[in-house]
């Protein structure tokens, strides 16, 4: 039995666990950039969007606020930080989950 192709896979979850821990605010604003979340998102400001500080004070405590934001995300919503709506976004959800637990962690200063 060739085991490769599961160690290959663990060296990418590891990696990319590994990775999401330690990413800086430039990581986290290269995939902010990448995906057009920085077009409506700011770190502090409300824009078009919530500030990404005020997602991660709301969802600090939630231990699901992960899978629910990835859901957000993927399919769009409505009302939830107001009248307006966020379209669908296509990001893979690699780069999703890491982008989400940046901005989770990011501290949540006044």
């Amino acid at each position: 039995m060739n085991n490769k192709p599961l160690l290959g896979l663990g060296v990418i979850l590891l990696t990319t666990t590994a990775h999401a821990a330690q990413m800086s605010y430039a990581d986290g604003g290269y995939l902010m950039a990448q995906y057009g979340c920085s077009s409506c998102h700011a770190l502090d400001q409300s824009a078009t969007g919530p500030a990404l500080r005020d997602i991660a004070r709301r969802y600090v405590s939630d231990p699901n606020a992960l899978e629910y934001l990835s859901i957000h995300v993927h399919n769009g919503s409505a009302g939830v930080w107001g009248p307006l709506a966020m379209p669908p976004m296509d990001v893979p959800d690699t780069d999703l989950q890491v982008l989400l637990k940046w901005i989770m962690q990011l501290p949540l200063v006044p």
